[in-house]
């Protein structure tokens, strides 16, 4: 590529990359033909905002129409949640989030998380788990995918699913997706249109252009970055973190503590040098890694830099157990790259580590 300057190269952070990677993918696959269920019954949790409130009452209200009976618990009760559901043939326990304006922040959506935690913990097997959202992209619940995908490796029976819908679809889509029983666990109902997840292999491209400029680096490939950075032609690379090499520009501290980003990038910035790229590698950390990235996003609001790579685990693909942080964070990781680049921000997601496919019948393998 010609240039002005030095002769630019493409970066690959020291980091053993695949030569492929895997992505989700969203066809349309319409509700299954199945057969009329008789009427049952369902327990609606909510987040108790009171978008979710309003909507659990529209979705009962719906579930009432097709026969089937809607049962609440308050969140204060929920330490009677087993007895309640050994008592009552329930169909499923469908949980449903409010307003995505209140997942914004990173801390709102992880105690969300524990909520949702501490209702599996309470459920037994032969009743479905459903969550359902109005995510509009806030990463603070698209997030949520990452306990699916979990769920479905150290709770199959659950048979978990997330259910996002958008504003112009109708609560009867909802009603029919948990009637249907269909065997999808992400699906996305847009304009009253059904999507359904699916895993792709993907040719791995990522190539960003390294060479004179400023260049900010946190988390654990931090070193080894730098050291292609410099190789790279660098002018100054800032480290966040305890450890550098020569050639780099330490500033102590937590990249999720207030200030800390700012100092980054103000020191990446002095004189005023261009910043030229960001690489966020938290190691799957979920307050380093959604927090830390948060607010390096907030800190770059009027120094954009030209290219972002978030590193991230294949969790919140394929699953793992004991893996629910790991995933949800790196979920929460891939939405705001994709809430970024939906205002014209730089922002590309690099898998980093060997993905292992669950032995699992589940129609979100079904294309790899």
């Amino acid at each position: 590529m010609a240039t002005t300057g030095p002769v630019e190269r493409a970066l690959s952070p020291g980091v053993p990359f695949a030569t492929s990677s895997f992505e989700v993918t969203w066809p349309e696959v319409p509700l299954p033909p199945v057969a009329s269920p008789g009427p049952g019954a369902w327990l609606l949790l909510t987040d108790e905002h009171p978008a979710a409130l309003g909507r659990a009452v529209a979705l009962a209200l719906a579930l009432a129409a097709a026969g089937d009976e809607a049962l609440s618990l308050p969140r204060d009760d929920l330490d009677e949640l087993p007895g309640f559901l050994a008592g009552r043939p329930v169909r499923g326990v469908v949980f449903l989030t409010g307003s995505p304006y209140a997942y914004r922040d990173p801390e709102a959506a992880r105690e969300l998380l524990r909520a949702l935690l501490s209702v599996v913990a309470r459920l037994g097997s032969g009743v479905r788990f459903h969550v359902c959202t109005q995510s509009g992209g806030e990463p603070g619940l698209v997030c949520l995918r990452g306990l699916v995908r979990v769920l479905a490796v150290e709770r199959p029976s659950l048979r978990a699913s997330l259910v996002d819908f958008d504003a112009r679809s109708d609560v009867d889509v909802l009603a029919r997706e948990l009637r249907s029983d269909a065997p999808d666990d992400e699906v996305r109902w847009r304009h009253d249109v059904r999507y359904a997840a699916r895993l792709a292999r993907v040719p791995f491209a990522v190539e960003v252009p390294a060479g004179p400029g400023a260049y900010v680096v946190t988390g654990g490939l931090g070193p080894a970055t730098a050291r292609r950075l410099a190789a790279a032609g660098a002018t100054r690379i800032v480290l966040c973190g305890r450890d550098a090499g020569p050639d780099v520009v330490l500033v102590p501290g937590d990249i999720a503590d207030p200030g800390v980003a700012e100092r980054l990038v103000a020191a990446a910035t002095a004189d005023g040098l261009p910043l030229r790229g960001i690489v966020h590698s938290p190691f799957s950390d979920w307050r380093r890694g959604v927090q830390g990235a948060r607010r390096l996003h907030e800190a770059t609001a009027d120094c954009p830099p030209d290219w972002w790579l978030l590193c991230t685990s294949a969790t919140a693909l394929f699953g793992a157990p004991g893996g629910t942080t790991r995933a949800t964070a790196d979920a929460w990781l891939e939405a705001f790259a994709a809430w970024r680049r939906t205002r014209g921000l730089p922002a590309t997601i690099v898998q980093l580590g060997s993905p292992c496919l669950p032995d699992l019948s589940r129609p979100y393998f079904a294309t790899v």
